[in-house]
């Protein structure tokens, strides 16, 4: 039973309470955006009918009334079991037939469908299902941690949490092939992840994930807990050797200018630059810069990508990670995705 002062009934309808996010300008959108409406932000109230705790994402089910008095059943998607382990929510907080309320982002094709970002428990206990910066809905905001010595200075060497989304500069601009074969793709059916297929660069560094960075003396070794990618940062060639064959995080050159780590990275061998169906040439390259701020507490990211197949121009994203003491790399163990029944 869910105390009254805990909720307040919704009716089944969705309504908009607000923009809460938008990303319509962002080609490299992490998958689990791509299918719903980010400037669209909804409630429901049901039970849940059904758990599954896994990688890359989250899935429940929810058996909500509708206006006609009846009963549909919702698939809700949230964020990877690593991220809301590390916002609180682990599989043991849910029940099945617990009635709880859950806010986020609709379905784009009208499906019974929805982006997850908040969950209320009967408890009464409010948990964000997603690490990307969301408001609190139902009740008050735990407080923020604040940090004012990391005992590290502006060292880049240690793990990194997830602080900001990646944006672009200003709308990416496509070649007329490219935008044929955006046109074409079909993220629900054919994006590599839902096949649990690692993305190559530079998706793979757009995510909402932990990085940690490894001093190895004549390589930096770069760990991402999505899909437990690990680049290795040559820091003394000053050019790609011979034997290099191109790879899916392609091969990265490395060089410090001040406290900032400059990479340039080529020869990746990956079809996509997004999870939006843009295509990746062989002509591709990626240059970041990773820059720790002033005292220590924030890790600011850059990359400018050149395709001239592809892009018209250069496209550019920005994104940060903070630091937060104890945070670890987690095992991430994908498992592939099946096609949302919502109709």
């Amino acid at each position: 039973m869910i105390a009254s002062a805990c909720f307040v009934k919704v009716p089944r309808t969705w309504f908009i309470v607000g923009l809460l996010l938008a990303l319509s300008g962002s080609v490299t959108a992490h998958h689990s955006i791509v299918p719903f409406d980010t400037n669209t932000f909804v409630e429901l109230e049901g039970e849940i009918s059904e758990v599954s705790w896994r990688n890359p994402h989250v899935r429940l089910k929810m058996l909500v009334q509708n206006q006609a008095g009846e009963t549909e059943e919702w698939e809700l998607e949230g964020d990877s079991a690593n991220a809301t382990i590390r916002q609180g929510l682990t599989r043991d907080s849910i029940s099945l037939g617990e009635r709880v309320r859950i806010a986020g982002n609709p379905s784009n094709r009208g499906r019974r469908e929805l982006l997850a970002t908040n969950i209320l428990l009967a408890s009464g206990v409010e948990h964000l299902m997603t690490e990307r910066p969301r408001p609190w809905r139902w009740t008050e905001p735990p407080a923020e941690p604040v940090f004012t010595d990391t005992g590290l200075g502006r060292s880049i060497f240690r793990v990194w949490s997830f602080a900001e989304a990646h944006r672009p500069r200003q709308p990416f601009v496509y070649t007329r092939v490219a935008q044929v074969a955006r046109d074409a793709f079909d993220p629900l059916t054919e994006m590599p992840a839902l096949k649990c297929i690692a993305p190559g660069m530079p998706n793979a560094m757009l995510n909402p994930y932990p990085i940690e960075f490894i001093d190895e003396g004549e390589y930096i070794r770069l760990r991402v807990e999505q899909w437990e990618a690990v680049r290795l940062i040559d820091m003394v060639s000053q050019e790609i050797p011979d034997n290099v064959s191109p790879g899916r995080l392609g091969y990265a050159l490395g060089h410090w200018e001040g406290d900032t780590l400059v990479v340039e990275t080529t020869q990746v061998d990956f079809p996509y630059l997004d999870d939006a169906g843009t295509p990746l040439s062989e002509e591709a390259k990626m240059v970041e810069q990773f820059s720790v701020s002033a005292d220590g507490n924030r890790l600011n990211y850059e990359v400018v990508i050149t395709d001239p197949p592809n892009l018209v121009g250069l496209a550019i994203e920005d994104a940060a990670w903070q630091w937060v003491p104890g945070t670890e790399i987690r095992p991430y163990q994908c498992e592939p995705e099946v096609e949302l029944s919502g109709g």
